[in-house]
Formats: C-alpha cells, structure tokens, sequence
C-alpha cells in the first residue's frame, strides 16, 4: 500500500504508531550495536542508517542527530532501570535512596562496560543527562512525601551526591561491592558533611 508524503510525514508524527516505535527500536539497538565496536565521534548516520536498513531520511524523521539519539537512550535506559516499588513509592526514604545508589551503580557500569567513550565531551553528555534523570525522580519523590522547602536544591544535593559517588567507585574500585558505597552515601546523606571549626 502506497502514502503520499503527507500520510507518511502524518504516520511519522505519531509516536503512538505502532510503525513509529518498531522503526524507533530499530534505530535504537542499531546505536547500541555500533556503540560497542566503534567510538561514539566516528559513527555516523550512514552508519546507523546501513546497519539498520533504513534511508538517512528515515533516521531523521524521527531524531536531530545522534546526540538526540544518545540522549533518549541514556533516558530511556535510567527509566527502565527503576523498579515499580521506587516509581510508587510516597516518598524518599533511606531504602529508597539504597535502591538509587544501587541502580545509579549499575546504570554507570552497564553503560561504560558496553560502550565506547574516549572522548571527555561524550561522557560528560551521559553523565549529565544521568544526573538529570536522577535528579527529576528524586525531585518527584521529595514532593509526594510532602517536602515543600528547597526541594529542588534538596534533589539536586542528593543526586549530585548519589551520581558522584556511584561514579567515583566504579572509578576507583575493582570489586562491585556495592554495599559499601550504598552505607557511605547512606551515612554521608543521614549525618551531612561534619565540618571542624577552625
């Protein structure tokens, strides 16, 4: 069956189109595909447009460019991690925020383990798109528990703290002993920072 092009552009527009989202998916995995065997700087969109059989046009009916399309990726693969317990959850409590430090972890080691970033400009796109996911959920959470008062700093604080520290032991460990990690941000978020007088 044939469509004129504004049938087609019309079908493009709607992302509830079950074509839209299988041609979405394709782009998507075809991305993750490439990722693990070629730095993020050399694939281009003829690449991804190859691997996945479809036209360059295509690919930009549905994404910018491919930063675009890191960005829903990195977005879509945070969301999906969260467990219905966090997503219903009536506030931010300490088991909650165990479950963030511990998904934050295994966010930051499924991503770098699996793809391939050289370049300081890429990663800081990740990371900063990871830490905006973090920060909206925590956000969300701080206000279903009835917190009013600086909840957008509040977020931002804890998030900031949970990524780093998620980050900086992936760095610096070789063990995935995540308990340990889980008790320091735990205690660090619980007590704050204890500043000496001078």
């Amino acid at each position: 069956m044939k469509f004129d092009v504004l049938e087609r552009d019309l079908i493009m527009l709607n992302q509830d189109d079950p074509r839209v989202q299988r041609t979405q998916k394709l782009i998507r995995e075809t991305f993750r595909e490439l990722l693990q065997n070629k730095e993020f700087e050399e694939i281009t969109i003829k690449d991804i447009a190859q691997k996945a059989s479809i036209n360059r046009a295509t690919f930009y009916n549905h994404y910018a460019d491919k930063y675009a399309l890191l960005e829903e990726i990195t977005f879509m693969a945070f969301d999906n991690m969260i467990p219905e317990q966090i997503a219903q959850a009536q506030g931010f409590t300490e088991d909650v925020c165990r479950q963030f430090i511990e998904l934050t972890y295994s966010y930051i080691i499924s991503f770098y383990r699996t793809c391939r970033f050289s370049t300081k400009s890429v990663a800081a796109q990740v990371d900063g798109q990871m830490k905006r996911n973090l920060h909206r959920s925590i956000e969300s959470l701080l206000r279903k528990g009835g917190d009013s008062v600086h909840v957008t700093i509040n977020a931002a604080m804890i998030s900031a703290a949970i990524y780093n520290a998620a980050y900086y032991w992936y760095e610096t460990n070789k063990d995935d002993n995540v308990e340990q990690l889980t008790d320091a941000v735990i205690l660090f978020l619980n007590n704050g920072l204890q500043m000496k007088n001078s």
